[in-house]
């Protein structure tokens, strides 16, 4: 039987809108944020938009009353034109520019700076009502090196210290509204990760409040929701978290969470044809410029035979793109069917940093989108063609 996503085949899905293609299931998404508000009812949880930025996805995001957590003023128009309540959104920017700067001041988002110099710079520009910062305790974690974001090797937030003059920068300026924001990392699957960071944020708050004469509205405890990409991995139990931050969490200010792998990744699967097959090499017509994780991380994706995804796994296989990188390479010697060319090949758990970390390198067009909805499949982003490569060039 063929691979199923969302009650539609995967084959007459690559046969009708060609490959490689992202396809999205829009009733994982739809559980997900389901699962997330029943965990934290009483939290404000803001979808973070750099995970998967298409337009469509991020309408029905907005459309069950998420807000958005933005990174620069790209992304604070995408959320507008979405739909998103950005008075319930947060811009959190690492070294903006004055033009992201100004755009969050001029639609009253939750400004949360990653250093007391950008202050000192938006001062030049204006004043917000409200003001966050975002902390660097000192640790972090997450799956990959690469994307944990807290601890002295990281280029994210402050000490303690320095935020504390951040605030009392803030409060001498005459702002009067606070917020304090800490995400150490990503892709965390241990749930005493997320205990241990309130706790850290929460001790942090209320040393700065004693000691310059504020109160935090709001307080930040990021995202980092990790789900299982291996067969090894467990998911996350989102009740055990919130009750065990529920047990720990005294501060009166409302609790903020920034998720956005956990809201979409497993809603995605990337679809490509097997081209070439050259021993135990087996090539394929998506490359690392449609999904980079593997090459950037050595992430782990499934990858699954879609024409018959109950085959016995017989071969070692290593499955290669058609990018000139040694790089380009999403398994190796993975335990896979007998394949062949022509076959389709799925991809898996690709909805979070897929598609929006893809690239045009060696002169490879962005893949299409589709989104699935109880049966129905519609086109959400075009393919790209070499007119769309070049058509921002003069010449």
């Amino acid at each position: 039987m063929e691979l199923q996503i969302g009650n539609v085949s995967a084959i007459v899905l690559a046969k009708e809108y060609a490959t490689p293609l992202y396809v999205y299931d829009k009733q994982i998404i739809l559980q997900k944020i389901q699962e997330l508000k029943e965990a934290f009812p009483h939290a404000r949880i803001c979808y973070a938009i750099k995970a998967n930025s298409n337009l469509s996805i991020l309408k029905l995001i907005a459309q069950q009353g998420l807000g958005a957590d933005c990174s620069n003023r790209i992304e604070i128009e995408l959320a507008e034109k979405a739909g998103f309540d950005l008075k319930k959104s947060i811009f959190t920017s690492v070294n903006p520019s004055d033009a992201d700067l100004n755009k969050a001041l001029s639609i009253g988002i939750l400004m949360n700076l990653d250093d007391l110099s950008i202050f000192q710079r938006l001062k030049k520009l204006g004043l917000p009502k409200r003001i966050s910062f975002r902390i660097n305790p000192g640790f972090g974690a997450g799956k990959f090196s690469g994307i944990v974001c807290g601890g002295k090797d990281t280029k994210f937030g402050m000490s303690e210290e320095r935020a504390t003059e951040a605030y009392r920068l803030a409060k001498e300026s005459g702002i009067e509204h606070f917020g304090i924001h800490m995400m150490t990392g990503s892709c965390v699957l241990d749930e005493l990760y997320f205990e241990e960071i309130t706790k850290a944020i929460q001790t942090i708050a209320e040393n700065i409040s004693k000691k310059i004469e504020i109160q935090f509205e709001y307080i930040d405890i990021g995202g980092g929701l990790g789900i299982p990409y291996e067969p090894f991995e467990k998911s996350l139990n989102l009740k055990n978290i919130a009750e065990r931050i529920k047990r720990i969490y005294t501060s009166s200010a409302l609790l903020m969470l920034e998720p956005g792998r956990f809201i979409v990744a497993e809603s995605g699967t990337l679809l490509t044809t097997v081209t070439t097959i050259k021993d135990n090499f087996i090539g394929v017509d998506a490359g690392m410029t449609a999904l980079i994780r593997p090459a950037l991380y050595g992430a782990y994706h499934p990858i699954l035979l879609a024409n018959n995804p109950e085959a016995d796994k017989t071969e070692k296989l290593t499955i290669v793109g058609p990018i000139c990188e040694s790089t380009d390479c999403f398994a190796k010697d993975r335990s896979l069917p007998k394949i062949k060319e022509g076959d389709i090949l799925a991809i898996q758990i690709t909805g979070a940093y897929g598609f929006a970390m893809a690239s045009q390198f060696n002169g490879q067009p962005k893949p299409a989108e589709v989104l699935i909805s109880n049966g129905f499949h519609s086109l959400i982003r075009k393919r790209e063609t070499t007119e769309d490569l070049i058509k921002n060039e003069s010449n």
